[in-house]
Formats: structure tokens, sequence, C-alpha cells
């Protein structure tokens, strides 16, 4: 095996000699006896400082062969110094006075025999869609405000209830705008001259009434 080539070094502060491999990059020689960094060469430093910094001249050097091959990316990236003004959001729709509680709209002529009670959570507004439950045909609407309670006679018939909620409201196409909540219960209601029902349309842990989040699109 050929012997390892070694040198002695002066310790600049001790005076102690000291016997050592070839200098290297990664690590900076002490002397033995008092542990104070021994001379080395301006070359060498400059070596183990750019070996130091070498991931920031990666970014460097990558940023210089960008802006070389594809200026207007660090252009874009780059801040120009002037204040950037945040404007307010634009309004979600244009807002409508909002209706009367009660019935908004009928689309069915016959007569209105079987009683519907509907009572809503405080918070919010409801618009409200008495559906047909085989032609999906719109029987009836209603407006609430939340926490009213309606009542009002409906026609027989099967049907689905769904409704929307909101605070803002944009007219019976825009509903509440872009945050409304579409809703439809999970069972079918069935009217008669003799029957009604009392729909709660209020979260509650021992309630019997299911409602399922709708695409806007189903409403």
């Amino acid at each position: 095996m050929l012997p390892v080539p070694t040198r002695e070094i002066a310790c600049s502060r001790c005076g102690a000699i000291n016997r050592i491999v070839a200098y290297g990059v990664t690590k900076l020689p002490h002397c033995g006896k008092c542990r104070s960094a021994l001379p080395e060469a301006l070359g060498k430093r400059l070596l183990r400082q750019a070996y130091t910094m070498r991931y920031f001249i990666t970014i460097a050097v990558g940023l210089g062969l960008l802006a070389t091959l594809k200026p207007s990316v660090l252009i874009d990236w780059i801040p120009d110094g002037s204040t950037t003004k945040i404007s307010a959001p634009s309004a979600a729709c244009t807002s409508y006075p909002q209706p009367s509680s009660g019935l908004y709209a009928s689309y069915d002529q016959s007569a209105r025999v079987s009683p519907l009670i509907i009572r809503t959570s405080p918070g919010g507004s409801y618009f409200i869609k008495l559906e047909d439950a085989v032609t999906a045909k719109t029987i009836m609407t209603f407006y609430l405000r939340g926490g009213e309670t309606f009542e009002q006679e409906v026609p027989e018939g099967s049907f689905v209830l769904k409704y929307a909620t909101g605070e803002i409201w944009c007219g019976e196409k825009g509903l509440f705008g872009p945050t409304t909540s579409t809703n439809q219960t999970d069972r079918i209601f069935k009217f008669t001259e003799a029957r009604g029902y009392t729909v709660e349309l209020i979260s509650r842990k021992d309630g019997n009434l299911r409602t399922k989040l709708i695409d806007r699109s189903q409403f």
C-alpha cells in the first residue's frame, strides 16, 4: 500500500507542528494542541466558501439561466415596488327586494285541500319548492325568513320538497347568489284531503326527516 502523503503545518497561534494529509474543501484542519484553525492558501479558502454556499450558487445559476431563456417569468415574479390595491369583491349578484313571507308562486290550479306547515331555523332565508314526485313539475314555491313558521293549503298529490338557503335574495333564478345552499328532503310527501304534513327544516338530534345537499342544477 502506498503511503498517504502528508505535510507539516505550523500553527500560527501556538507554534505546534501538525502533520496532516492534503487539505480538503469539506473540512478545515485544526491544530492538535490548541484546536485553532490551521493556516491555508487563499485558493483553498475560496473553494471551501464556495462549497459551503453551493446551494445558493446553484439557485443563482438556475435563475440566471431562467432569466436568459425566459425573462418574462422573472419580470412577473420580481415586485416592482408599487403598492398593490386590493379592490373590494364585486357583488355576488344583483340584489332584489326581499319578498314577503308566504306563498311566492303557484303553478297548479288544482284545489288546495291539504294543510302544509313549514317551520324554519333562525338565520338566513329560505326559498322552498314543492315539486311533483313523478313529473318533477314545480307545484308551488314559498319564501320564508329564518325562524318563521308558515301554513298553506296545497293540492292533493305526491310531492318532493326542495329548499335553498342564503342571505341576499337574488331573484328566483339567482336564488341567494353563489353561496346558495340547495337541499332536498329524502322522502315523498303524499298529501290528501285528510292528510297534511308539518315539516321542520331545523336540525335536531332526534329528528325523523333527513335532508341532503343537491347540486344547484337539480333544484
